[in-house]
């Protein structure tokens, strides 16, 4: 469930580029004599740029402390500004994209049944094993020992 919202995130980005580029070659073709710099702004739109490196800021980031105000810093921008920009662009908050992130690096951790759930909450970027277990619970609807329980001897989950 948590990937699906990632992955719903990262299609709803592509499709904008895919928008960004069809109009670009319609604005070519209607405007001849534009010069393509004009039409084409580099690899795609300032916002699907800044959303994208907001993506790389989660990945690379997740494992610690981090919200929409430390990566607006990080980032120069206005935080409020970026919410929006996230939201509009991704159909998903900054917060929900951080916790799919989170929880999927989580479901990898937990496959290994020697890993304890305090060290996979701090690996994963949550403040404390019960803060994980509440957030895990609530996109999973199972605690995470459930969870890994269901995956070893049980039917595949995502």
């Amino acid at each position: 469930m948590a990937r699906s919202g990632l992955d719903n995130a990262l299609r709803r980005l592509d499709n904008a580029q895919t928008e960004a580029a069809r109009l670009r070659a319609e604005l070519r073709r209607r405007l001849p004599g534009l010069p393509k710099s004009a039409a084409r702004p580099g690899s795609g739109s300032h916002a699907q740029e800044l959303v994208k490196a907001m993506f790389d800021f989660v990945h690379q980031h997740y494992h610690r402390p981090i919200n929409l105000d430390d990566m607006a810093s990080a980032m120069k921008m206005n935080a409020s500004y970026l919410s929006a920009l996230f939201s509009q662009t991704t159909g998903v908050t900054f917060h929900h994209f951080l916790e799919d992130v989170r929880l999927s690096k989580a479901k990898e951790l937990l496959r290994d049944p020697r890993s304890h759930v305090g060290e996979v909450a701090g690996a994963s970027g949550y403040a404390s094993p019960d803060a994980f277990r509440h957030a895990f619970k609530a996109h999973e609807h199972l605690s995470p020992e459930a969870w890994r329980t269901g995956r070893i001897q049980g039917p595949t989950r995502s």
